[in-house]
């Protein structure tokens, strides 16, 4: 009877190692949730900038790449990780927005046994739908541009953030970095809600060699936004200055990065990328999504 409930004892023990080494190996992963916000402006037009398409399709397929390496290191089965691609505003985009919906991927909606078909179904679908996508909207006969200033006011919180500790948030925005749309052009003393080309906020720091000391001392920027996005990660991509003033670059960086200081984002939470070689922003968004990893 002693030696029955000694080997009683010994398998519970082995047992509760077992779920506890189990457990441990799942608790070591937290789950992703991406959200990809693509500027649907002129910047894509088929007969003003017709290699635009690609790059975003190529950057959106590293997102995807990355998204499904994160999976695939914690075991597919354990995913309740969430991707999904969006636009802003929504009006008048109805088969835009269809297309969307199909890549609105949300694993933990299914069964374990439905996850692994899901997974190996991602870079298909993305790389069928995107084309789609990206076909359609470059070829459009009017572009009303993208809102992104409002989207940050009015929705990035409740769409990009999931507050549990369980989830890493990151927002990958596709934009040429002039912020525009046609209802939304306020202003308030030196902050702006958009940013154009030919636009007095951009101009008079071209020539200037001191351009970020008066930038600083006049409290240049985008219009302040009372958002907490301290859990929010944030990837600009195909930031595109116009050919004539490379410069832009800088200057748009520079209202960006005070935007997302000012909404708590962590510094070394975004990072925002110049459009450039496929080869090149392609292992600056691989290297992005490994440092969020490794945290």
């Amino acid at each position: 009877m002693k030696n029955k409930l000694l080997l009683l004892l010994l398998i519970v023990f082995l047992i509760s190692c077992d779920n506890n080494e189990n457990k441990n190996i799942t608790d070591n992963y937290k789950n992703l949730n991406v959200t990809i916000l693509i500027d649907l402006s002129d910047r894509i037009s088929l007969a003003k900038h017709p290699d635009q398409s690609e790059k975003d399709i190529n950057i959106i397929s590293s997102v995807v790449d990355n998204f499904k390496n994160f999976l695939s290191r914690k075991g597919v089965v354990n995913s309740d990780d969430k991707i999904k691609v969006i636009f802003y505003p929504t009006l008048n985009y109805e088969i835009y927005q269809s297309i969307c919906d199909s890549l609105n991927i949300d694993f933990s909606t299914y069964e374990f046994h439905q996850r692994k078909k899901i997974y190996n179904s991602i870079s298909q679908l993305y790389n069928k739908n995107l084309s789609k996508l990206y076909s359609l909207a470059s070829k459009a006969k009017t572009f009303e541009g993208s809102d992104i200033f409002n989207y940050f006011k009015h929705r990035v919180v409740d769409d990009c953030i999931i507050n549990d500790s369980n989830y890493i948030n990151v927002l990958v925005l596709l934009t040429d970095g002039y912020i525009y749309y046609k209802n939304c052009k306020d202003s308030v003393k030196n902050r702006f809600s958009y940013i154009l080309p030919e636009s007095y906020q951009i101009k008079r720091f071209r020539k200037s060699n001191n351009w970020e000391d008066y930038f600083n001392k006049n409290d240049f920027g985008l219009i302040k936004i009372d958002n907490d996005l301290s859990n929010l990660n944030i990837l600009v991509a195909e930031i595109d200055p116009i050919h004539h003033s490379p410069k832009d670059f800088d200057i748009i960086k520079k209202y960006l990065s005070k935007w997302f200081d000012e909404q708590k984002v962590d510094p070394n939470n975004y990072k925002i990328l110049k459009t450039d070689l496929t080869s090149i922003n392609k292992n600056l968004v691989n290297n992005y999504f490994e440092k969020i990893f490794m945290r």
